[in-house]
């Protein structure tokens, strides 16, 4: 793993300066001393130095993963209505009034019921500005542009595009990549080294050094809950994909804020559920080096330690968009295989938005979605300082194109099938690019 931005000394403090926590203006007290070393907890949770508080925050992480999470079925309801409204509301947040969609599938009351009661500032549209100069490929136009076009022509023509595009499902994906993947890699992490000469000072009015929030922000963005990996609530990965929620405090509620879970922490455990995989625990390596470099973080290690950890939860991170792009890849190569081997497969009715196109449609629209999330990680070997992919990953859009592929007029399945081979031999390219298995990426 590269580490692009380890700069000398003089560097981080010039970078420091101009840089900061983007959702807080605050700056920092007089330094404090002394202080006592802890051990590093099973959940995160972690009492500040400056009072008898917990310290960790991250409402706004939680607040945009949920509107994320619950973006999608909105785009289902709306299909078709000429009212993109509500969505648009979604995506700047801008509604006090507008329910948790969320709350709606959850067994439990829960504490918070409206989005502005985790936070009525974060929304969605000012972070997909914030990667406006990375293009996603063969659509020549960056998230935020391609996400408000899909947004609002779902609401007018259907959820499904004339060329057989699941807007809801790529709009979704493209989301969890462009806004919380990149953030909590690129953005938060970016901020570490540049927070070692105020790490042992609080931010002025709050209880938590700079460096403290900036990686609270970066977990928060994972989208686990803070007891994410005991044994006492999610006890295994079949829990953790399944459950979203555990009562940690027995009070008969959900808090979003600290027993939910959602979004990268639900994918990852997914796909550690793979059988015959090969690749390591996921859930675990992540939900570790969070722990450990937040332990690390609060008693002010050497930065090259807290780097380690951040490099564990980069790399892994990684493999999780690699994995759940192989997964719906090879969704997509089954489905197609299914359908032209059928004996009675109608090239005919097999057309954008037909029912028999539906699984297909669904397959390819995640497939791609979660592809776009492999260009937001600035620490990647296979993405440039720029966000340029490498000729390797670009070639990995190039195959799987910008829409999916179906039979043609006169009812051939030539380019079905061609289409079918072309994504088999995605194998090999993600076993090279993410040091993935034969079996990984077969079973994924």
């Amino acid at each position: 793993m590269k580490l692009k931005n380890i700069l000398l000394y003089l560097s981080s403090l010039m970078l420091f300066a101009i840089i900061g926590c983007e959702d807080s203006d605050d700056s920092v007290v007089a330094p404090t001393t002394g202080g006592t070393t802890i051990e590093t907890p099973t959940e995160y949770d972690f009492t500040s130095r400056f009072d008898e508080n917990s310290s960790v925050s991250y409402t706004g992480q939680v607040v945009r993963n949920l509107l994320i999470g619950d973006i999608k079925g909105q785009m289902g309801t709306d299909a078709g209505s000429g009212n993109p409204a509500t969505l648009l509301a979604m995506m700047a947040n801008s509604n006090a009034d507008q329910d948790i969609l969320a709350a709606a599938n959850l067994d439990l009351p829960t504490v918070q019921t409206k989005y502005h009661d985790v936070s009525s500032s974060a929304d969605l549209n000012s972070r997909l500005t914030a990667v406006a100069d990375i293009i996603l490929p063969g659509y020549n136009a960056n998230a935020g542009d391609c996400i408000t076009g899909w947004v609002n022509e779902a609401a007018v023509a259907g959820i499904t595009r004339a060329n057989g595009v699941h807007l809801g499902q790529i709009t979704q994906k493209t989301l969890w990549g462009a806004v919380s993947y990149w953030q909590a890699t690129s953005k938060y992490f970016n901020y570490l080294e540049g927070d070692v000469e105020t790490n042992g000072e609080a931010v002025e009015g709050k209880n938590y050094s700079s460096m403290e929030h900036h990686w609270d922000e970066s977990f928060g963005y994972f989208g686990a809950a803070v007891d994410y990996h005991t044994a006492s609530s999610y006890a295994d990965d079949n829990a953790r994909k399944t459950q979203m929620y555990f009562d940690t405090n027995s009070d008969s509620e959900v808090d979003f804020l600290t027993e939910f879970t959602t979004g990268w922490a639900v994918t990852a455990a997914k796909r550690d559920l793979c059988t015959g995989c090969t690749t390591g625990d996921f859930t675990e390596t992540i939900f570790n080096a969070y722990l450990e470099g937040r332990t690390l973080i609060t008693n002010q290690a050497p930065i090259a330690d807290i780097l380690v950890q951040r490099d564990i939860v980069n790399t892994t991170w990684e493999q999780v968009v690699a994995a759940v792009t192989m997964h719906y890849i090879n969704d997509t190569w089954q489905e197609i295989y299914n359908q032209v081997t059928a004996t009675d497969f109608d090239a005919a009715a097999f057309t954008p938005g037909s029912a028999a196109a539906a699984n297909y449609e669904v397959y390819w629209a995640e497939m791609r979605g979660y592809a776009h999330g492999l260009l937001y990680n600035k620490y990647s070997d296979h993405v440039s300082d720029t966000y340029e992919p490498s000729a390797t990953l670009a070639s990995v859009f190039e195959v799987m194109g910008t829409a999916p592929v179906y039979p043609d007029a006169d009812g051939s399945t030539t380019a079905m099938v061609a289409y079918h081979e072309a994504l088999k031999g995605l194998k090999s390219t993600f076993m090279d690019l993410y040091n993935f298995s034969q079996a990984d990426v077969d079973n994924f």
